[in-house]
């Protein structure tokens, strides 16, 4: 329990001390009649949630980041529990008016993954950690169901949804940028590539993709002469431009996925947002120098990974994983070791892993999301009204499923892409009740009006 000193040695500092009173601040503001603050506060917590830092058996212990990022990401962990049982509270206060399924069936399967996680830990590994991992991932859980899924009540609470999930990339940025002004290296000490306050260059690929979709949905839904709409293009420039430095492959498929779900039908709003980011780099690129954005060996680096798209990491870790679910079909292969660790692979770690006892609420979890996405998809066919909404969901729903091809993401129990993916499942959930209250209702009128033209 390490975390525990860390957090306690932290809160006595002045920065602990001024983040825990602006946190116990916004419990008491945040309530339906102030939602913005309880998204907000979700969107802090998702940022929190990704922040790590880098190490192997080479480095242990990363560059330093500047005042105050280094100060956090230091107690991100311990911040992120504080920050999850101050959600708790606030979704404690929420008040249900006519939701009636506020939990989409695809949680339901990743519980049961999470309690077969549970209990081969318990058998294997560490008991403390068994609880401390059900406790975190329940706590999230509890969060996502009392607080999001519950203040989607209107469409006002839909926007802010979305809103929220694009405010922890704006706070990435941000941060990043902030730290990218001072000290390069120290976001991109890895071959060069662009790994920021999350530790993983994987890792900040995922958190970038995974708010590209709500960039977009912002942008095309706010008014056409509205200015706030190009702070969002500007915010996912920067985001594109992050991602590249990532030189992930694994978060450029799944960008690639994410924006030809968003602009399926809609060609045209796909080829504007190309000549928009065109115009921005004609008129950036020229004025930068090639200090301002090449670190020793940073483009180089990149672009030198980028040009081996033959060379798969991966395919060591895959057959692995299928080796041994042929070898322990039913349970999945024994560990050694305090807890689980799954390698690069969401649906082949939980084969190899946990065998078919794990696979199957797995890929009912997959399935049960796919579902989900073809149903929005037909309500956007026939609500063109929906469309926007719709996609949006859409294109962050599968984007994360086929992610998880690649990064063991959807195992976890306390980050922000098993968030977001909360997230996209509830707003997806939310859409498809209300279309149908909206359809009962409509009937319901219609057969009132038969009667009353009866009687008459």
């Amino acid at each position: 329990m390490d975390f525990v000193n860390t957090l306690l040695d932290f809160l006595p500092t002045p920065l602990g001390l001024i983040l825990i009173g602006t946190g116990l601040f916004m419990v008491i503001q945040a309530n339906q009649k102030r939602p913005r603050l309880g998204w907000f506060m979700i969107a802090i917590f998702g940022f929190s949630a990704s922040l790590n830092k880098f190490g192997n058996e080479f480095i242990k212990e990363p560059p330093a980041l500047v005042f105050p990022l280094q100060q956090i990401r230091e107690v991100g962990r311990p911040i992120t529990i504080v920050l999850l049982l101050l959600l708790i509270i606030i979704s404690l206060k929420t008040k249900n008016i006519w939701r009636q399924k506020i939990i989409p069936q695809p949680i339901f399967y990743l519980i049961l993954v999470q309690s077969v996680i549970f209990c081969k830990i318990l058998f294997y590994g560490n008991l403390g950690f068994a609880f401390l991992s059900a406790a975190t991932f329940g706590g999230l859980v509890l969060v996502v169901i009392l607080g999001p899924s519950r203040w989607l009540q209107n469409e006002e609470n839909f926007q802010l949804g979305v809103w929220a999930i694009a405010m922890v990339g704006v706070i990435f940025g941000i941060a990043n940028g902030y730290q990218a002004l001072i000290d390069k290296y120290a976001i991109t000490f890895v071959h060069g590539w662009f790994l920021g306050t999350t530790g993983n260059p994987h890792h900040a690929a995922i958190l970038i993709t995974a708010t590209i979709p709500a960039f977009l949905f912002l942008f095309f839904h706010n008014e056409k002469h509205s200015w706030t709409k190009w702070i969002w293009v500007g915010f996912l420039a920067l985001a594109i431009f992050g991602l590249l430095m990532t030189a992930s492959r694994t978060g450029a498929i799944v960008a690639v996925v994410s924006v030809l779900i968003f602009f399926r039908h809609q060609g045209g709003k796909l080829l504007q947002i190309v000549l928009i980011f065109a115009v921005i780099a004609a008129f950036v690129l020229p004025s930068l120098s090639p200090t301002d954005i090449d670190t020793p060996g940073l483009l180089s680096a990149t672009s030198s990974k980028w040009s081996n798209l033959d060379i798969s990491t991966r395919d060591g870790v895959w057959s692995g994983y299928w080796r041994l679910f042929l070898k322990y079909p039913l349970f999945g292969a024994p560990f050694e070791g305090d807890r689980l660790r799954f390698g690069e692979s969401s649906w082949l770690g939980v084969l190899g892993s946990m065998g078919l006892v794990g696979a199957i609420p797995m890929f009912m979890f997959g399935w049960t999301s796919l579902q989900m996405i073809f149903k929005l998809d037909h309500l956007s066919k026939i609500r063109p009204d929906y469309y926007l909404k719709c996609s949006v969901v859409m294109a962050g729903l599968l984007s994360l499923l086929v992610g998880g091809v690649s990064e063991a993401y959807l195992l976890g129990n306390l980050t922000f892409s098993l968030l977001a993916v909360f997230l996209y499942l509830v707003l997806g959930n939310y859409l498809i009740e209300f279309a149908q209250r909206e359809y009962n209702y409509s009937i319901s009128q219609y057969y009132h009006n038969y009667m009353l033209s009866s009687e008459s």
